[in-house]
């Protein structure tokens, strides 16, 4: 019931009306007494805008208790002290809480005196120092630090000296979804650190830390076990992680918190969170400018279009695997074709969608280090993954592709071992090298469907030289050094110019090769040598016939298959066919490199490395590869007459041949009478060279092969 007897009430309370004094109910918060001071300062003028509501209500505008209350924490005869800050007014009070008795009813009086400017000019001098050497301590930190986590880091360290606190932390809430995270915290020695399990928090475990920031622009719980209800979720979170003491300050960003600073179980100015207060403006400002930083940053590394990483992150991680190489890297290397022609005939909108779908179809199968790193073209770094997994992946990759119906592209892939020196470049190289012989087979397959289409640009000018009869096929033939008799040629390309004069093959083979058309020129090559070894065949000449390949054109995935139909269309027989491959070929992947071979073999192919001791030669590849023949270069031959070490190495090497059972010798620039005779001494098996024959068109060559056949 209202209480109706002022007497009592009055006689209490009449030595504090000249400062701040309320009198209120324990149990139901009714407001009896409310002095001059605390009406002026709530802006009441009459006592009947108080009496017998709420003091929850007539003092800080709540429809339920503050959680500040201390009504609970009250002791006949023992006045409970504290302070609070009362934001409306920015100012700081000392409060005494007495446990009296009015009219047989518990009743709790609190007299309030402001003792903010006492705060603010005296203080405890040493606190202040303390407090500001820190407060300078933690903006240099913040300000100075390059490393947002390292700097928030060392700024939580600096706080949590100040206070001797366990755990100094920073939380950031999602208002949205009503969670919070521990993103940053800092642990004094010995003590368990809280982060991983503080994720994703609901925010109604911390509501009454909201109430408090709004009202007094702090929260501080000086014991958990007194101060707040047992069977809170707050109370339950704060003892799961053994804290008995805590204080936090918010984090505003504009009119709303979005976090907060805090220390938990502090040993020094325990309540006072003035320190947190004065730095929590600062933490905020650097969290904001740091992440627009880290923002801009992560735009700078991810393309806007397909979301993956961009060529500048792809330039980024390359350099850091100088310093730190992976222990085993896999990499592929995509473009898609003909996205030109889909964007002027279909506009560029489709072109972004079928981008977008390769990026999808990448992701699929390779979650990390995905990067578009020019118009069309994709690269993944598949690093520290074992060489199955990485097979696996492009496999099912490449199946992937081959299914889609929006997608057409070229794809190829390099690895290296861990006891390799990794060397990302090279590596990239090689898939690219393989992804442009892996177009090769689009620009077959698109000639064939459709002609029109594939007459366009680079393959188109050469598709169009080629059938207007530029590029001839020259022989150059090879030689039994033991008898003279020729026993085969090696096909060479020649390319004549619009007016008839001959282009030498250093002009365009090499341009052809960057570009990733050379292997139109190969098999034209073969095409043509297997029309004219058709013909010598039923003349009854058994030649072999000799033809270059070049790596790119290897690389094509189906390159066996389509050199074997090129023979069985002109009626050759694999096993009259020889093809010659560099050293270069040893840049490519052992184990592509052995498959490929094998498959060679297996088809019928004899296998010649061409080019052996030119530079350098390297040894290994003829224990790798199981070689047929091995081609002495002219760099070699031609200095054999006048230069002793060329002859010991020579020498040398065909006995290595000898020794290697199965591999035949052949050298070629074979000039003079003496080169012969020391090829001879030495054993070599077969030559070419200018001695027999420059290479000459084919009815030059039948006429020299009718009267050298025996």
């Amino acid at each position: 019931m209202p209480y109706q007897n002022k007497k009592e009430p009055d006689s209490l309370v009449m030595a504090y009306s000249g400062v701040i004094a309320y009198l209120s109910d324990i149990e139901d918060y009714r407001l009896y007494y409310l002095s001059r001071a605390g009406m002026e300062l709530c802006g009441l003028t009459r006592e009947e805008e108080y009496r017998n509501k709420p003091c929850h209500q007539v003092l800080f505008g709540r429809d339920t208790p503050c959680p500040h209350c201390t009504n609970r924490l009250l002791t006949r005869g023992e006045p409970y002290r504290w302070e609070q800050y009362f934001r409306p007014v920015d100012r700081w009070y000392e409060c005494v809480d007495h446990l009296v008795e009015v009219g047989g009813r518990p009743c709790h009086l609190e007299v309030s005196v402001d003792v903010t400017e006492r705060r603010r000019q005296l203080g405890e001098l040493t606190r202040r120092l303390e407090e500001e050497e820190v407060l300078v301590r933690c903006l240099n930190v913040l300000t100075r630090q390059q490393e947002l986590g390292r700097a928030i880091e060392q700024f939580l360290c600096e706080v949590c000296g100040f206070y001797q606190a366990d755990r100094a932390y920073i939380f950031e809430f999602d208002h949205d979804r009503r969670l919070m995270d521990n993103t940053f915290e800092w642990c004094a020695k010995g003590v368990t650190p809280q982060i991983d399990q503080l994720k994703e928090v609901t925010l109604a475990a911390v509501e009454p830390w909201l109430e408090a920031f709004e009202s007094f622009g702090g929260y501080a719980i000086h014991s958990v076990e007194r101060d707040l209800d047992p069977d809170s979720e707050g109370a339950r979170i704060l003892k799961e992680q053994g804290i008995h003491c805590v204080m936090a300050a918010p984090l505003w960003r504009g009119n709303h918190i979005v976090g907060c600073v805090g220390v938990d179980n502090p040993g020094s100015y325990v309540g006072d969170i003035t320190l947190l207060r004065t730095t929590a403006g600062f933490v905020i400002e650097e969290l904001e400018k740091r992440r627009l930083m880290e923002e801009m940053e992560r735009m700078s590394s991810v393309d806007a279009l397909t979301g993956l990483f961009s060529r500048n992150q792809y330039i980024r991680v390359l350099r850091g695997y100088e310093t730190e190489p992976p222990r085993t890297l896999g990499v592929v290397s995509l473009d898609i074709n003909g996205l030109k022609e889909i964007n002027d005939r279909y506009g560029f909108e489709f072109g972004d969608r079928v981008l977008r779908r390769a990026a999808e179809l990448l992701r699929k199968f390779f979650t990390r280090h995905v990067y578009r790193i020019g118009g069309d073209e994709f690269v993944v770094l598949c690093a520290d993954s074992t060489r199955e997994e990485f097979q696996d992946k492009t496999v099912a990759l490449r199946d992937a592709f081959e299914r889609d119906d929006l997608c057409d592209v070229s794809i190829g892939f390099a690895w290296s071992y861990g006891n390799e020196e990794i060397d990302a470049t090279a590596l990239r190289l090689q898939a690219h090298e393989m992804r442009r012989a892996d177009k090769q087979s689009h620009y077959h397959a698109a000639l064939g469907e459709n002609r029109e289409m594939t007459h366009t640009g680079l393959v188109g000018e050469l598709l169009r030289e080629i059938e207007e009869g530029r590029f001839v096929v020259y022989y150059q033939p090879q030689v039994d050094l033991k008898t003279g008799a020729v026993v085969g040629a090696e096909a060479l390309v020649r390319k004549f110019s619009e007016d008839g004069s001959m282009i030498p093959p250093g002009r365009f083979i090499s341009f052809y090769e960057m570009s990733g058309v050379i292997s139109h020129v190969d098999l034209f090559v073969l095409g043509t040598a297997c029309k004219a070894l058709r013909r010598w065949w039923d003349e009854g000449y058994r030649l072999r016939v000799s033809v270059n390949f070049s790596r790119v054109t290897l690389l094509e995935l189906n390159i066996v298959e389509v050199i074997t139909g090129i023979c069985a269309a002109h009626g050759v027989p694999p096993e009259a066919i020889t093809i010659e491959v560099t050293e270069s070929i040893g840049k490519m992947d052992s184990d592509l490199l052995r498959d490929l071979v094998c498959r060679l073999k297996t088809a019928g192919f004899s296998i010649s490395l061409d080019d052996f001791g030119s530079q350098y030669s390297n040894l290994a590849i003829l224990a790798a590869m199981d070689f047929d023949e091995v081609k002495f270069d002219r760099s070699l031959v031609s200095t054999l007459e006048e230069n002793d070490k060329s002859k010991v190495v020579m020498e040398s090497g065909l006995g290595l041949c000898r020794a290697l059972s199965g591999t035949v010798s052949l050298a070629e620039g074979i000039e003079t009478v003496g080169q012969l005779e020391l090829l001879n001494r030495y054993q070599c098996e077969y030559g070419q060279g200018y001695y027999f024959s420059r290479p000459v068109g084919q009815e030059e060559f039948e006429a020299y092969m009718a009267e050298h056949r025996g």
